[in-house]
Formats: C-alpha cells, structure tokens, sequence
C-alpha cells in the first residue's frame, strides 16, 4: 500500500522526483515549480510537491525560497485541520531556519519534532546545532547525546558533541568524541577539523598539525577550517604562517565571529 501510495505521488511530476533521485537540485526546482504551475491540485498533493520543492531549494542552498516553501505548506495544512506538527515538514522549516541564521526560530520546530521523533538522529543533530548557535552547550550537548545512542555510526553526532563540549571547556572529551568522528568518517572535513580544533583547545596543537593539514587541503576554502589551522600553528609558534591563513581565514569567513576576533587580536594587536 505504502509502495502504491509513493507511486502515485511520484506519478504527479516525475521529473521533479527523478532529478531529486539523481541529486540535481536545480533540475527539481525547475521541474516542482512547472508542476505547480500547472494546475490545482488536492491539499494533499500540493503540500507533498512543495515538500519536496522545499527540500530541493535546502540541497541548492536557496535558504528563504525554501522557508517560503515549508510556510506555503503549513499554511495549506493549517487551513485544512491538517497536523500542523508534522515532524517532518517542521524538521525542513528548521534546516531553512538554520540556513539563515536563526537558530531562535529553528529550535522551536525541531523541539516539536523531537517529541514526535525523538530516535530521528538527524533531528537531534539540527537540535544540537541551534543550540550551539544559540550558546547553550548544555543542551547541545543533551540533543547530541540523543543522536549519538539513535545512530552511533552518524559521524555528525559526534563532530557536533565535540564542539559543544569545547564550549564547555571539557576538551578531553572533546578529542575524544571528534576522535571517534574520524574513525567513522577518516576523509571527512569536519570530522578532522573537529579533531584538530578539539586538540588546539586542549593545548596539543603539536599532536594534531597533520589533521589540521589534512582538513584544509580537504576544504581549502572553509573559513572555520582555515582558522583552526592558523590556530594550530601558532600555538606551535610557527606565527608567520599563522597570520597568512588568519588573514586567509578572516577573507573566507568574515562573518564568522571567533574567525574575526582572532584576526583583529593578530593584526590590530587587540587584546
């Protein structure tokens, strides 16, 4: 029945959930936006295209078309007595939310999830991360814990809990769950990033200069892995090279705040 059901809804605009199959965001927003153009549809139904439309503007980075998306669907489901907590539909607004910057409004969606979905690993780690953003360690560090026992293999879950546990200033267990990160996922920018910024907060930037290589040359033009690097060498007092990938780092993400503090305190002697 489930089977059937997928069928049909796929039957609606098949080239939309074919370019979704194949990973092309920009051929599915395409596709879902000329399907909905096209004529009216059953709530259902519409709510489902643009579900989906929602999660094609997430993988193609199209923040606010994508909040606009998930706003257009719980207007539809709210108009029809649908259940405006799906946890799904409130999980997306929240990856949206979070794409822009706001964490606040993320977390009150993905705490409606939770309780509906309280074993989804993926929740949790977009839980994590609001909270994080919004500087309650605490409590990153509670959602990650939940994605960690949903899904040990997610590296993610671990990479987040490291970082919450850096703002925490517990580093060793920080190294300790970044560690395991790259044991999960050894080829993984975040996941050595984790590792090389968990051990420069520990005070063994020496132990962990190759993981920092190794994740800039994987993500050279990540401002946060740039800045770790940078950290690392000049704990090591390499400061030469150390202020080139600060003003490196400061370039890629000047939005970044502990990335501009560090460079106003390298180059502007501040304290």
């Amino acid at each position: 029945m489930a089977a059937a059901e997928a069928q049909s809804r796929e039957e609606i605009c098949p080239d939309g959930y074919a370019a979704l199959s194949a990973n092309d965001a920009e051929a599915a927003i395409e596709a879902f936006e000329a399907c909905l153009a096209d004529q009216f549809y059953d709530w259902p139904q519409e709510a489902e295209l643009r579900a989906r439309l929602g999660a094609a503007y997430l993988a193609a980075t199209r923040s606010e078309e994508a909040l606009i998306a998930y706003n257009q669907i719980f207007a539809l489901v709210e108009a029809n007595d649908g259940d405006v907590d799906n946890p799904l539909i409130r999980r997306n607004r929240a990856a949206a939310y979070l794409q822009l910057d706001r964490p606040e409004d993320a977390i009150t969606d993905l705490e409606i999830a939770l309780a509906r979905i309280p074993e989804d690993g993926f929740t949790a780690v977009l839980a994590g991360s609001a909270y994080l953003d919004l500087h309650r360690p605490e409590e990153a560090v509670a959602a990650f814990d939940a994605a960690v026992r949903a899904e040990p293999d997610y590296a993610s879950a671990w990479i987040g809990r490291s970082a919450a546990f850096v703002e925490m200033a517990l580093t060793e267990m920080a190294v300790e769950d970044a560690r395991e990160a790259v044991a999960l996922a050894p080829e993984d920018p975040g996941a050595l990033n984790a590792l090389c910024w968990a051990l420069v907060k520990d005070g063994r930037a020496a132990d962990g200069l190759s993981t920092c290589r190794a994740a800039s040359e994987a993500a050279p033009e990540e401002g946060s892995i740039t800045h770790s690097l940078a950290s690392a060498l000049e704990q090591i007092g390499e400061t030469e090279e150390a202020r080139r990938l600060f003003a490196l780092a400061h370039e890629q993400a000047p939005d970044d705040p502990e990335v501009t503090a560090d460079y106003e305190r390298v180059f502007n002697n501040t304290p």
